[in-house]
C-alpha cells in the first residue's frame, strides 16, 4: 500500500514538473517568435494581463480606433435610426479604406456599424461621428471639423472612463496623426469593452455581409444601394489564417502604425483579448494565434474553494461532559480564480486561527464557548506572498462552555435517562441487594438484641435469692 502511494505521489510530481516546464517554454517561445513591437494578452472578465511586451509604449492604433468609434455610436444612437449621409464623407481621403457611401444615401445606424467593422469604412466612421455630434448637440448641419472635434473629445473621455489613460484620439477612423496615439494596454482595455457588447462583437465577427442600406426597413425618402462586404480580418472562419475561437475584433494599418490587430476569442469559459501593434503582414495573424493559444493552454478559471466546503476537524479544550471533543469547521465562501498551471501548482492554503479562541500553547485546539457559524479562523489562499483569496472558517455547531452546573445536569440527565431502561436492571438488582442486605443485617442485629434482653430478664437475680 505504501509503495503504491509513493508511486502516485511520484507520478503527480512529474506531471506538475512537465506542465511547469511547458508553461515556461511557451513563454520563451512567445518572446522569440512574436514579431510585433507591442502586444498584450488580457482576460476579458477580470482585465488581468496574462502576457505583455511593451504594453505601455506609445504606438499608433490605425483602424483599431474604430472599436472606440463603434462603442460610442452604439451608446448614443438607436440602431434602427435612419441617417442621411452628408458631405462629411469627403473629409476622408479616397485612397484609404471606404465602404462606398454616397451623399444623400439613407442608411441605418446598424448598417453603418456593419460598414465600419467589416470592410473598415473610414467614410462610415465619419458619418457615425457626425450623427453622434449632431444628436448630442441637438442641431443639424454642424461643420465636419467641428463634429470631428466634438466626437474626438467624446472618444478621449470614454477612453479615460474605460481606463485607457495613455491614449489620445483626434479622429474617428484612425488615419495617422501625431496626436492620435495609444498603447497596447489601452487598446486591450478598449477591446475588452468592445467585446462586452454582443452586438458589436457579432458584427465584427461576420466574415461576409450582403444587404442594402436600410436593412429591409421602409423609408419614404429612401435612397439606398446594395452591397457585399468582406471582413478585413484573416482569422475568421473561412479566411486564410482562421482561428477556431475568434469572436470578433478589428484590424488596422498605416505605415507609421504597421499592421495591427485587436482580437477577441472564447474557449472553455475563458474570454481573451489579444492586441498586436506594429507587426508585419502576415505575421500579425501568427502573433495573434501565438498569444491566444498561449492563453487558452496555460490559463483557466479554477475553483480553489467551495462554499461550505469541509476544512478540517479541530480539538475542543475541556468540552462539556457528554459533548464531542472535536469540532468540524467549514469554509464560509467559495472562490474561482484565473490561474496558470504553474500558479495552480504553487497555490497553498494557510489557516490562521483566532488567537482569542486558541487554547494556551496549542495550534489547533479551541476554547469554549463557540457560536454556531461563528468565525474561528481566517483562511488564505496564497501564491508566494500574494493572497489570491481569503475567507473565514466557520463552526459547524454551537460548542457550550463546561461548568459545575453543566456537570450536574449531565449526571442528573444520565440518571433519569437510564433509570427505567433494561441497562439499569443490574443497578436495580444491586441496589435492592444492598437494601436487602442492610435490612437483613439490621434485622439480625435487632433480633440478637431482643434475644439478649429476653435472656437477661428470664434469668433470676442471685442477689434477690440471698435476700441481699
Amino acid at each position: 500500500m505504501r509503495t503504491k502511494l509513493l508511486f502516485y505521489i511520484w507520478g503527480f510530481t512529474i506531471l506538475i514538473m512537465v506542465f511547469s516546464s511547458f508553461t515556461n517554454v511557451l513563454s520563451v517561445q512567445a518572446e522569440k517568435q512574436l514579431t510585433a513591437t507591442a502586444v498584450v494578452l488580457m482576460e476579458q472578465t477580470t482585465g488581468r494581463v496574462l502576457y505583455a511586451r511593451n504594453a505601455h509604449e506609445r504606438r499608433y492604433p490605425a483602424s483599431t480606433t474604430k472599436m472606440l468609434t463603434a462603442i460610442l455610436a452604439y451608446e448614443h444612437l438607436d440602431l434602427d435610426a435612419v441617417v442621411v449621409v452628408g458631405s462629411e464623407i469627403f473629409a476622408v481621403p479616397a485612397s484609404f479604406s471606404v465602404a462606398g457611401h454616397f451623399e444623400g444615401e439613407t442608411i441605418t445606424v446598424r448598417m453603418l456599424l456593419h460598414a465600419l467593422l467589416i470592410p473598415s469604412g473610414n467614410d462610415s466612421a465619419m458619418v457615425l461621428a457626425m450623427e453622434v455630434a449632431q444628436t448630442l448637440e441637438g442641431r443639424r448641419n454642424i461643420p465636419t471639423n467641428e463634429a470631428q472635434a466634438i466626437f474626438s473629445a467624446l472618444m478621449n473621455n470614454k477612453a479615460r472612463e474605460l481606463g485607457a489613460l495613455n491614449s489620445n484620439f483626434n479622429n474617428p477612423f484612425g488615419l495617422h496623426h501625431e496626436a492620435h496615439y495609444t498603447t497596447a494596454y489601452d487598446m486591450a482595455v478598449i477591446g475588452r469593452a468592445f467585446m462586452h457588447s454582443p452586438t458589436l462583437a457579432q458584427i465584427s465577427a461576420t466574415r461576409e455581409f450582403s444587404g442594402d442600406s436600410l436593412g429591409g426597413i421602409s423609408h419614404p425618402d429612401g435612397r439606398t444601394r446594395n452591397f457585399t462586404w468582406t471582413n478585413t480580418s484573416q482569422m475568421l472562419p473561412g479566411a486564410a489564417f482562421a482561428h477556431p475561437y475568434i469572436t470578433g475584433g478589428r484590424t488596422g494599418f498605416t505605415t507609421p502604425a504597421g499592421h495591427c490587430f485587436v482580437a477577441g476569442a472564447y474557449h472553455n469559459n475563458l474570454a481573451l483579448v489579444a492586441v498586436v501593434l506594429y507587426s508585419r503582414e502576415p505575421d500579425r495573424w501568427s502573433d495573434t494565434r501565438l498569444l491566444l493559444d498561449y492563453g487558452f493552454f496555460n490559463y483557466a478559471f479554477r475553483e480553489i474553494a467551495t462554499e461550505n466546503q469541509f476544512l478540517q476537524t479541530v480539538k475542543i479544550e475541556n468540552p462539556r461532559l457528554g459533548d464531542e471533543s472535536t469540532l468540524d469547521i467549514y469554509l464560509q465562501h467559495g472562490h474561482t480564480a484565473l490561474l496558470s498551471l504553474e500558479e495552480y501548482a504553487a497555490l497553498e492554503r494557510v489557516i490562521l486561527f483566532d488567537p482569542i479562541l486558541l487554547a494556551e500553547h496549542e495550534e489547533t485546539t479551541l476554547r469554549t464557548p463557540i457560536e454556531y457559524n461563528a468565525s474561528v479562523a481566517l483562511v488564505e489562499y496564497r501564491i508566494g506572498n500574494n493572497v489570491i483569496f481569503s475567507t473565514h472558517a466557520i463552526a459547524s455547531r454551537y460548542v457550550k462552555e463546561r461548568t459545575f452546573d453543566s456537570d450536574m445536569d449531565y449526571y442528573m440527565a444520565m440518571i433519569f435517562e437510564n433509570i427505567f431502561t433494561r441497562r439499569a436492571l443490574p443497578y436495580w438488582f444491586g441496589t435492592f441487594g444492598v437494601i436487602f442486605g442492610i435490612t437483613g443485617i439490621c434485622m439480625a442485629i435487632t433480633t440478637r438484641k431482643r434475644a439478649r434482653n429476653a435472656e437477661r430478664w428470664s434469668t433470676p437475680n442471685p442477689r434477690k435469692r440471698r435476700g441481699v
